[in-house]
């Protein structure tokens, strides 16, 4: 039985999405633990068929220790800021070994800090993460499937190097870096 409650349908149909659409999936150790972790029946079988088509691109990301201290040595950050970013940091570095550097995510928190270290555009999480584009596939379902379909733009609020994005900081986190392919 499929998910109706919106939150697991948006993220569901995101799974779907870059399935069906054509597009592949970076996954290093860590995100591999963690999917374990959170896994539904339905993400098994989604990775089951990922797997099978070849769409699941294995890596291993270099350590963000230098963004982790650079983040925990800003002014602006809290002690839970450090925490959010050290938790999901392997999330960014997976990014970063992509060529379309985005992650996929609802859990907004580690998205809002890196944000508010990107304001000063001197830092060194601002020069490597600022293109990273952060998408909340349940906030931004529409906006998502459509640039997953190549019908319609980036939004201008995904990548990091901005000073806010919209939504609520989620509860929990599905988290999922993605690599859109090149047709």
């Amino acid at each position: 039985m499929e998910a109706t409650d919106p939150v697991p349908a948006h993220a569901r149909n995101a799974l779907k999405a870059i399935l069906d659409i054509c597009h592949r999936v970076c996954l290093s150790s860590d995100l591999s633990e963690e999917w374990k972790r959170h896994q539904s029946r339905y993400s098994r079988r989604w990775l089951t068929q990922m797997y099978a088509n070849r769409k699941v691109v294995t890596c291993e990301p270099p350590s963000c220790k230098h963004l982790v201290e650079d983040i925990r040595s800003f002014h602006l950050t809290t002690e839970s800021d450090i925490a959010a970013v050290e938790k999901d940091i392997h999330l960014i570095a997976a990014a970063l070994t992509t060529s379309h550097r985005t992650i996929l995510s609802w859990d907004n928190r580690v998205a809002a800090v890196i944000r508010k270290v990107c304001v000063d555009t001197k830092t060194v999480t601002n020069k490597a993460v600022a293109p990273v584009l952060w998408i909340n596939p349940i906030a931004d379902h529409d906006s998502l499937r459509a640039w997953l379909s190549e019908t319609g733009p980036a939004q201008p609020h995904w990548p990091l190097g901005i000073a806010s994005a919209p939504g609520p900081v989620a509860p929990r986190s599905r988290n999922r870096p993605t690599q859109r392919d090149q047709k």
